[in-house]
């Protein structure tokens, strides 16, 4: 028997966590304000999201804590079966994807500039930011 698990990622900034979906090519529905969207798995089981990820016939849920914190929930064991995405995988690729998104975000709003971006053999992103301050 499946059931809903939250992952162990905490996130913070929507926008982040949106673009971090777009990137991995996800097709997702985002709650209007307010709302919430629904989030589908085994056997019918239904929870409410902020957005919802569509995994085939199963979802991955963004849920909102409402302490300005998000949460991923899923029916990984259904995720698993019918996409082929463990939870571990799932995980790693988003909290990547997000980081990056997140601090690329960050910088820009005190002003600096991505000037570069390398792609390390281990698998991290470098980022190189400027920003020019007139005397």
């Amino acid at each position: 028997m499946s059931h809903f698990t939250k992952c162990a990622l905490k996130m913070t900034n929507l926008a982040a966590i949106k673009k971090a979906l777009a990137d991995m090519q996800l097709k997702f529905t985002e709650a209007e304000q307010g709302q919430s969207v629904m989030v589908r798995g085994y056997r019918g089981d239904k929870l409410q999201a902020a957005i919802s990820v569509d995994m085939g016939r199963y979802d991955i849920g963004v849920i909102d804590n409402l302490d300005g914190t998000y949460d991923i929930t899923a029916d990984w064991w259904g995720v698993e079966t019918t996409k082929g995405v463990s939870e571990e995988e799932f995980k790693h690729q988003l909290s990547q994807k997000y980081q990056y998104h997140n601090v690329k975000q960050a910088c820009e709003e005190k002003g600096y500039s991505v000037e570069e971006e390398l792609n390390e053999e281990d698998g991290s992103i470098r980022l190189v930011v400027r920003k020019w301050v007139s005397e």
